[in-house]
């Protein structure tokens, strides 16, 4: 083969192995976080199952007071605006 083509060769194949590389890093990635994103599932699950099966008391209620809010004070109702005089049309 000539030289150029065998070059063009190791180039691609070190092209892929550096694909394969990066992809197996997502992979791994992806992975670890569905892994994570099941452990919290399961928590959420187990700490429902808790407190439906009475192990657990359930938590009090929070108790918010709203805001008092500042006294809004009514703005008079707008005017419909001017309407626009016709112009005059010239010959």
């Amino acid at each position: 083969m000539n030289s150029y083509r065998l070059e063009a060769l190791e180039a691609l194949r070190a092209q892929k192995r550096a694909d394969r590389k990066r992809e197996q890093a997502e992979f791994k990635a992806e992975a670890e976080r569905k892994e994570q994103k099941q452990k919290a599932s399961d928590k959420r699950i187990a700490a429902k199952m808790a407190r439906i099966e009475g192990r657990e008391p359930p938590p009090e209620p929070k108790v918010t007071v709203p805001p008092k809010k500042a006294a809004v004070k009514k703005a008079a109702p707008k005017k419909a605006p001017a309407r626009k005089k016709a112009t005059k049309k010239k010959y």
